[in-house]
């Protein structure tokens, strides 16, 4: 019984000291500094899903396309042979297929184009193969996996 009435004591004591302490009414404002906070950056846009249908390539590519698709590919490959291609691709990403051009053609010599050669090429195919050309380039580094191949 007399520690419980010795710890009270304590207890009452340290808060008749702790409330004493203070001088004024108000409660104390403390003057800091002002910190700039860095705006935090918007998180980069999501890039759209688009097909074939979207106008992905311009008619420029499509025209240079032709000459690259005369002298490389058109001894081996007719369009018809591009619809079946297209179709077995469907809802593919656009990128892989270039990506399969790009290791696999020309049979003699793959790899043996430029990319932008491979890109304008699969311009000229998307072309004749009546998809319609934008106002956008088609480009391998810039939303071509955002692209899905769809039937012609």
């Amino acid at each position: 019984m007399l520690g419980k009435l010795r710890n009270l004591l304590i207890a009452f004591s340290l808060l008749t000291f702790v409330a004493g302490c203070s001088t004024s009414a108000e409660p104390e404002v403390i003057n800091t500094p002002e910190v700039e906070v860095a705006a935090i950056p918007e998180e980069p846009a999501i890039p759209e899903k688009r097909t074939l249908n979207d106008g992905v390539f311009s008619e420029a590519q499509a025209s240079a396309g032709q000459y690259v698709y005369d002298n490389s590919c058109k001894t081996c490959h007719d369009m018809r042979f591009y619809r079946g291609v297209l179709r077995s691709w469907a809802n593919q990403p656009l990128i892989d297929f270039w990506y399969s051009i790009l290791g696999e053609m020309p049979a003699d010599n793959p790899g043996s184009l430029s990319d932008n050669e491979y890109t304008e090429v699969i311009a000229y195919i998307l072309s004749e193969n009546g998809f319609p050309a934008g106002d956008t380039e088609l480009d391998p580094n810039n939303g071509m996996e955002q692209i899905s191949i769809v039937a012609p």
